[in-house]
C-alpha cells in the first residue's frame, strides 16, 4: 500500500509533478507530514484544495488507525493498539524516562514494531507466539511515531526498534524507516537517539552496520552465553551460532569503532548461573560492550518466572565484579502488557 508517510521527498516530487503540480508543492507536503505529523489531508493549509484532491485520489496519506489506548497504573507508559489497512493488529508503546546526564530535560521514547507477528519466536516473547502474519512498510512503521506524538501531545526524542517482529529480518522497510526518521527532512532525529535491535541475524547485521555507517545504535540480543541455551531461548541461534555472531560484532567493533549493547532478558534458573556470568563477561569484554539486564517478564506461553530483584540485582554484581557496563532496566508497563517480550497480537487472537 502506498501512502505518504514512508515515502521519501524524491517520491513525493514525483507524484506532485505526474498530478501536474509545480515541484515546490513537494517539500511543503514533505515539511507536513514529517515536521508538522498531520494526519489527515485537510490539516494541510498551504495547499489548493484542487491539489489535495486530486493528490489524495493517487495515493493515501496514512495507513494506521488507533484502535486501543492503554497506560499503566504506575507511572505512565502507554501501549497503543492500531489497525492497519488490511486489517490486522500491531502494538506501539511510549516509554516516559526521567532526566539524566544524557537527557537533561527527561526521554520520551518510542517502540516500534516492524512486523505483524514475528519469525524468530523466542520462546519467551509473546510477538513470536502467534503466526507471522507479513513485514510493516516503512510508512507504517513511522507512522506509529507521528501519530504516538499526536495522540500525546510529546515530543519524541528517541526512538527503538523493538517492538514486534524482528526489524533485520524486514531490512528494506526497516532501513527505509530509519532514513525518514534521521534525515533533516524527515523526523531529524539525531542517528544516535535511533536504536535498532536483533536477535542475531549475522549477515544483515554486518549489511545494517554499514549502511548506517555504524551511528545507528545497534543493540543484540544476547540471553545467554551458551550456545545450547541460546538456541533453546533463540532457536535462530542454530541457524547463526554464537560464534558467528560474535565474529561478525568483533568486526563492526574493530572496524567501525562502534560500542554495541547486548539485551539480556534474565529468567529464574535457566539463565541466571554464575557460569553465565562469566560467559557474558568472556563474549562483551573484548568488544567493551554494554549489558542492559531485562527481568523476565512473564508470558502465558512460557512457565518459566521472572528472578526475585534480590537476584537480578546479584547477577548484574556478578558482570560488574568482571569489569562490565551494566544496566538493570526497570520493568515499565507489565501490567498493560507493554514490557520488554509481551507485545503480542491478543485481538486477533481473541477474534479467532
Amino acid at each position: 500500500m502506498n501512502t505518504l508517510y514512508g515515502s521519501t521527498p524524491e517520491e513525493i516530487e514525483a507524484l506532485v509533478v505526474s498530478s501536474g503540480f509545480p515541484k515546490y508543492r513537494a517539500a511543503q507536503l514533505v515539511d507536513w507530514i514529517y515536521q508538522k505529523n498531520v494526519l489527515a489531508w485537510d490539516e494541510i493549509r498551504n495547499l489548493p484544495k484542487d491539489a489535495l484532491q486530486k493528490l489524495s485520489e493517487k495515493t493515501q496519506l496514512t495507513a494506521l488507525e488507533l484502535v486501543e489506548e492503554k497506560k499503566a497504573a504506575a507511572g505512565s507508559t502507554v501501549k497503543f493498539l492500531f489497525k492497519t489497512e488490511d486489517g490486522h493488529f500491531l502494538e506501539s508503546v511510549l516509554i516516559p524516562q526521567r532526566e539524566d546526564d544524557e537527557e537533561p530535560g527527561g526521554r520520551q521514547t518510542v517502540c516500534v514494531s516492524t512486523q505483524l507477528g514475528c519469525k524468530v519466536q523466542c520462546v519467551f516473547c509473546a510477538s513470536g507466539q502467534g503466526k507471522f502474519t507479513r513485514n510493516l512498510t516503512a510508512g507504517e512503521i513511522v507512522e506509529q511515531v507521528a501519530r504516538i506524538a499526536r495522540l500525546t501531545g510529546k515530543k519524541i526524542t528517541n526512538v527503538v526498534f523493538m517492538g514486534m517482529g524482528e526489524p533485520l529480518d524486514n531490512f528494506e522497510a526497516t532501513m527505509k524507516a530509519i532514513h525518514i526518521l534521521i534525515e533533516p527532512w524527515g523526523f531529524a532525529f539525531g542517528a544516535r537517539r535511533v536504536t535498532v535491535s536483533t536477535s542475531g541475524i549475522t549477515p544483515k547485521i554486518l549489511e545494517f552496520v554499514k549502511a548506517v555507517d555504524g551511528r545507528v545504535r545497534l543493540s543484540v540480543s544476547l540471553h545467554s552465553s551458551i550456545d545450547d541455551v541460546r538456541s533453546s531461548l533463540v532457536p535462530i541461534n542454530r541457524r547463526y551460532p554464537l560464534k558467528d555472531l560474535m565474529s561478525a560484532l568483533r568486526r563492526i567493533n574493530r572496524d567501525l569503532k562502534r560500542e554495541i549493547t547486548f539485551e539480556y532478558t534474565l529468567i529464574a534458573g535457566v539463565n541466571d548461573t554464575a557460569e553465565e556470568a562469566e560467559g557474558v563477561s568472556i563474549l562483551a569484554k573484548p568488544l567493551k560492550a554494554k549489558i542492559n539486564v531485562i527481568p523476565y517478564n512473564p508470558i502465558a506461553e512460557y512457565p518459566e518466572k521472572a528472578p526475585t530483584p534480590e537476584a537480578a540485582e546479584d547477577f548484574c554484581r556478578e558482570l560488574e565484579n568482571r569489569g562490565l557496563r551494566v544496566t538493570l532496566r526497570q520493568t515499565a508497563g507489565r501490567e498493560i502488557e507493554a514490557a520488554c517480550g509481551q507485545l503480542r497480537l491478543d485481538r486477533v487472537r481473541r477474534k479467532e
